[in-house]
């Protein structure tokens, strides 16, 4: 018997109690269906009109030199940030969209204009050739658009609401009417939501003819709102302090006496800075650049740990990252062109470098030596599409990004004969991978990008050059001894902590590996709430080994020790272990209680609508897939078991629902997408799957 069994099986079975149902005669739960297109099809976007002929045109949604009048500060933060440069004044959303219209037809590219072009759109321009030296063209994301939206659905591809009405001047000796525009733009009721609308994306059918498939693109608020910032965190035991998109990208900073937005002398910034370092370099804004790099270094961690299991001889070792600080996957925003990436050099005793990988000066997104936190999107032939040619996109082959607070894990092999080394890992960060780079650089250098680079001169007063290099930031780095016992950099228990979680996430094949490490964890962790920090992955592991038992067993000794706190991963592995092994009436109630400790957890509804499915209560799966689809409107997943739901309760919504899974699902393809693309690339085959191992090219 392991060291925790015994303590755990005397609370073992314990679980919060399920939510109560919904009183009998209650009215039925209405389907919930994804919305259509808007006005401006295939986006979402919707606009409420004006009273009589007074309508806000795409020439007033881009003016923000009349707000800056009143707001300086806010205005002038603004025009450093990326969403000032995200219509066609950026050459690298240009060579995109210009891309996407020419493949897909003008029309299509109204999808991308909700979010990037909506003073072109308001107009009427997208359909026809866009003026390079108009404004509306080089004013991106503007005040009057966000400050005019009215409400906003988790739906994203610009899911809100715009009124046209215009933005009414204040008099500033008047209390009244500096009362009513406060009151006019005002968003504070929409809080972080205001961000939903464009923050999440994808591309669907309603594109046209040229894009067969559904395919979900960035998604920041779901990956947000499932996460431990949240407060629904279901992955680990995490405590962190709530934060949302508002807290993280709108820091307040100091005012100006001119600030009419100022409180107590500070404004929330108007940067929103992520990690657009390309963007801010290109035009020479080096204050943006500055701030921009400040903030990505430090939001993630690294670290080199010896492999657990050693086979044929060979030194190897696990480089480990942790996504400690970004609210969403990161890197974050389009994933397929991200440039993320691990750089390694082992040294010898005399401190010459023996072997490397993905060194800065020699590397691009195609070299397969280098670990590259992007995800691989294929076309329909499995081939990797390096140029985000959205009209191409078939299936998403995997996503080597890092989900909030989680950790992956890339095993490195030494050179042979090498059993001993200096290690120094490094994370390092560029905006864009450099086969996008060379693609925009391209597209800028034709008659056509000279117009618009013109047209940014004359309407922005900015100076922009996609060739020039790219910033590489350093996010992170260590350096640890391997090799020999008498070398080996002493470990932690949270250093093992987070290197056994990282592996949890390998194949069921290696899960030993992730077992002997936590282990390890449990047996140095000095306390109890360390222990149950530990635990909980080894239940994890215990789970995706099919050890239900012993999953449930440390999920009840992790709950002794965390209580009277009870977090929603305790149920939802208790649940999952049930589910694996079919025993899905013992699942529903941990399931329920996951749901309810984490209601913004789509994966909870996921979990719980199955549970209620496969136990065959058909009102109460319609209940939690209807609500997991509010929070995420196109989850298959979700849209499957309403159909399901509907149809055995004979429900006239069956059809749709049906209809709106099968529109929704998963491509046929990817599968055999997959197979092909692993067959013809030896990045594919190893990117495929977490926990990779790369071998380290020799310097000699």
């Amino acid at each position: 018997m392991r060291p925790w069994a015994a303590i755990a099986l005397a609370a073992c079975g314990t679980s919060a109690a399920a939510p109560p149902r919904p009183a009998p005669g209650a009215a039925p739960v209405a389907a919930r269906l994804p919305s259509t297109p808007g006005v401006l099809a295939p986006s979402l976007v919707q606009i409420v009109g004006a009273p009589g002929g007074d309508r806000a045109t795409g020439a007033m949604l881009a003016d923000v030199d009349s707000c800056a009048s009143c707001h300086p500060d806010a205005a002038a933060q603004w025009s450093a940030s990326a969403h000032s440069f995200a219509s066609f004044g950026n050459p690298i959303y240009r060579a995109n969209v210009e891309l996407a219209r020419d493949e897909l037809g003008r029309h299509a590219s109204n999808h991308c204009a909700g979010c990037h072009d909506m003073p072109l759109a308001t107009d009427g321009l997208m359909a026809g050739d866009i003026p390079s030296d108009d404004l509306r063209a080089h004013s991106g994301v503007t005040c009057r658009l966000c400050h005019g939206v009215q409400s906003v659905t988790k739906d994203g591809n610009g899911s809100y609401v715009w009124s046209r009405a215009p933005i009414e001047a204040p008099d500033l000796n008047d209390p009244a009417s500096i009362a009513r525009h406060r009151a006019q733009v005002s968003v504070k009721s929409l809080g972080t939501e205001l961000c939903v609308g464009c923050h999440r994306g994808f591309l669907s059918p309603d594109m046209g003819a040229g894009m067969p498939v559904h395919l979900t693109g960035l998604d920041e608020p779901g990956a947000w709102r499932s996460s431990a910032w949240a407060g629904n965190g279901m992955g680990r035991v995490d405590a962190v302090q709530p934060k949302n998109c508002i807290d993280c990208h709108m820091e307040r900073e100091p005012a100006s006496a001119a600030e009419y937005g100022a409180k107590s002398g500070t404004i929330a910034s108007h940067r929103f800075l992520g990690g657009h370092t390309w963007m801010a370099a290109m035009r020479g804004d080096l204050d943006q650049l500055h701030r921009t790099q400040a903030k990505l270094e430090g939001i993630a961690s690294i670290d080199v740990q010896p492999a657990p299991l050693v086979a044929g001889g060979a030194r190897s070792f696990d480089v480990v990252v942790r996504n400690l600080l970004v609210g969403h996957r990161f890197p974050g925003g389009v994933l397929d062109i991200q440039d993320t990436w691990i750089e390694v050099e082992a040294r010898d005793a005399a401190g010459r470098v023996i072997a490397q990988s993905g060194q800065a000066h020699e590397r691009d997104a195609r070299d397969e030596e280098a670990h590259v936190l992007r995800t691989l999107v294929v076309d329909e032939h499995g081939e990797v599409l390096e140029h985000h040619e959205m009209a191409k996109f078939r299936t998403q082959i995997a996503t080597q990004t890092i989900a909030p607070r989680d950790a992956s894990v890339v095993r490195y092999a030494l050179p042979e004969g090498v059993t001993a080394a200096t290690v120094t890992a490094r994370l390092r960060h560029r905006s864009r991978t450099l086969a996008m780079q060379d693609e925009v650089c391209r597209a800028a250098k034709t008659a056509t990008g000279q117009k618009f680079l013109a047209g940014a001169k004359g309407a922005r007063d900015v100076v922009l050059d996609p060739c020039k290099p790219q910033p590489i930031t350093l996010i992170a780095e260590t350096t640890v001894a391997v090799g020999a016992k008498s070398t080996d950099s002493p470990s932690s228990w949270e250093r093992e902590y987070v290197h056994g979680m990282a592996l949890v996430a390998v194949v069921t094949e290696r899960l030993d590996e992730a077992r002997a490490v936590l282990e390890q964890a449990l047996h140095d962790a000095p306390d109890g709430s360390a222990q149950a920090m530990v635990l909980v992955q080894l239940a994890w592991v215990a789970d995706k080994q099919g050890r239900a038992d012993d999953a449930l067993a440390l999920v009840a000794y992790a709950r002794a020790l965390l209580a009277p706190k009870s977090p929603a991963v305790l149920d939802a592995i208790a649940a999952e272990a049930q589910m694996r092994v079919w025993k899905f009436d013992a699942a529903v109630a941990p399931a329920a209680a996951a749901a309810k400790r984490a209601p913004g957890n789509a994966a909870a509804w996921t979990m719980l609508a199955r549970c209620y499915g496969s136990v065959g209560d058909d009102a109460d799966e319609l209940a939690a897939a209807t609500t997991g689809l509010e929070l995420a409107p196109r989850d298959p997943d979700l849209l499957r078991s309403q159909a399901t739901a509907l149809a055995a309760l004979h429900r006239p919504e069956a059809p749709a629902a049906l209809a709106a899974y099968d529109r929704f699902r998963s491509p046929d393809a990817s599968a055999e997408l997959r197979i092909s693309c692993a067959a013809d690339s030896a990045r594919c085959a190893r990117d495929r799957e977490q926990g990779s191992t790369i071998a380290m090219h020799v310097v000699h």
